[in-house]
């Protein structure tokens, strides 16, 4: 058996070993007995911790959108949007193992309570995106014909898709540098025409 750990780090450890299977063999290997096996304790000392494997795949995918969590900084609504991308990819870059987690569908039908708070938090960033693009509009930096949505659907869409390729190669090149071309183009759709 494991040495005795506190509470706070033996839950911290459980998350840490359940992030790590779900990363190597996706959701549907997750079981507390692999977690107990790797954690050096029984299944039984698992649940002084989590109440169940629900419970335990909530608090993970809590602590993974928590440490995603952007908040805008810049002198503007471009330089906001630049950081956002920005961030999300070193983010990502530093912590691929999240990537399975909030790219995973399987997470999402398996656990309808993890998918709600992921919609919920996809929607609150989508409505961060708008409301810049609307302070751009307003301020006279952006284009007054950009549709807040569909920027936010080309914004989204391409971030999660420079992460899907990446995801797909391996995490075999580093993701920042998906960065420049993307805001590069991005930048053009919201330029004003002079």
């Amino acid at each position: 058996m494991a040495a005795r750990m506190k509470g706070e780090a033996r839950r911290s450890q459980i998350l840490d070993i359940a992030l790590s299977i779900v990363h190597t063999k996706g959701i549907h290997s997750l079981t507390l007995r692999e977690i107990a096996d790797r954690a050096g304790i029984s299944e039984a000392a698992l649940f002084r911790h989590f109440k169940s494997k629900e419970d335990i795949v909530d608090s993970l995918a809590s602590m993974v959108f928590e440490e995603n969590q952007f908040f805008p900084r810049g002198e503007g609504p471009w330089e906001a949007l630049e950081n956002m991308l920005t961030w999300q990819l070193e983010n990502f870059q530093k912590n691929p193992t999240h990537t399975s987690v909030l790219f995973q569908e399987d997470i999402f039908r398996e656990f309808p309570p993890v998918k709600e708070r992921f919609d919920l938090r996809r929607s609150s960033r989508s409505s961060l995106i708008a409301q810049l693009i609307r302070e751009g509009k307003r301020s006279g930096a952006f284009s007054p014909e950009v549709d807040e949505e569909a920027f936010s659907l080309l914004f989204m869409g391409g971030l999660r898709l420079a992460v899907m390729e990446w995801r797909h190669a391996n995490f075999s090149y580093d993701l920042r540098e998906k960065a420049p071309p993307l805001l590069r183009t991005l930048k053009k759709c919201l330029e004003v025409e002079g």
